[in-house]
């Protein structure tokens, strides 16, 4: 069971970095919502406590505290959290530009998502349980978004062809069960999960006609 004064301490850390951020689309909830979700998602999987306090943790330093340095974050973060919930932190962290152009972030898209990918197949089990949460709590949030607001939705992404988001998330579940399958690593149960929506997205796409080509 998770402590109680810990998970509180990791909430309100959260819900400070991301302080008047939204989620994408037109009526975006509050970005809060997405790491709060990670966590519980990883505490129903019956991941270890500090894994579930860094899934709730695992964009501050990414997406966090806007205009502070990432450091200062790192330093925030070791003051505030034991050093193993900092590096799993740290490992589920994209190292790319905070100041980073949205035309910049459509241009290296493909290349920082092969990095990322190529990376998660070096890191532990535990950092792989917070991406893979993170990763079903991005597209669950997709599909909600698309069935409310339709084709538009396919906007929302650093990358203009859908298909090769889709295919990026498919490549990571790919990792998920190929590194940790034959553990039987309970985060795998959302895994599961993120593939039989992500199936149900392609055959959403494929009907507003714009994906004929998207076979995962």
């Amino acid at each position: 069971m998770v402590n109680p004064e810990r998970l509180f301490q990791a909430i309100a850390f959260a819900a400070r970095a991301h302080e008047g951020e939204k989620r994408k689309g037109e009526n975006p909830p509050p970005y809060i919502c997405h790491p709060f979700f990670v966590g519980l998602e990883l505490l129903r999987a019956g991941c270890d406590e500090d894994t579930v306090i860094a899934g709730i943790l695992h964009d501050t330093l990414e997406d966090g505290f806007p205009g502070l340095p990432r450091e200062e974050v790192v330093e925030a973060l070791q003051k505030n959290f034991e050093a193993r919930v900092v590096e799993l932190i740290q490992g589920v962290t994209e190292p790319k530009d905070p100041n980073m152009t949205r035309e910049e972030k459509e241009r290296t898209w493909e290349e920082r998502k092969l990095r990322y990918r190529e990376r998660l197949s070096s890191l532990s089990p535990e950092v792989r349980a917070i991406a893979c949460a993170d990763m079903w709590a991005n597209i669950l949030e997709f599909w909600q978004t698309l069935q409310r607001e339709g084709v538009k939705a396919l906007e929302i992404f650093n990358v203009k062809d859908i298909g090769k988001k889709l295919e990026h998330w498919q490549q990571e579940i790919n990792i998920f069960y190929e590194k940790d399958g034959e553990g039987k690593y309970p985060y795998l149960c959302l895994a599961d999960r993120a593939r039989e929506v992500l199936e149900d997205i392609r055959a959403l796409v494929n009907r507003f006609g714009t994906g004929e080509h998207l076979e995962l």
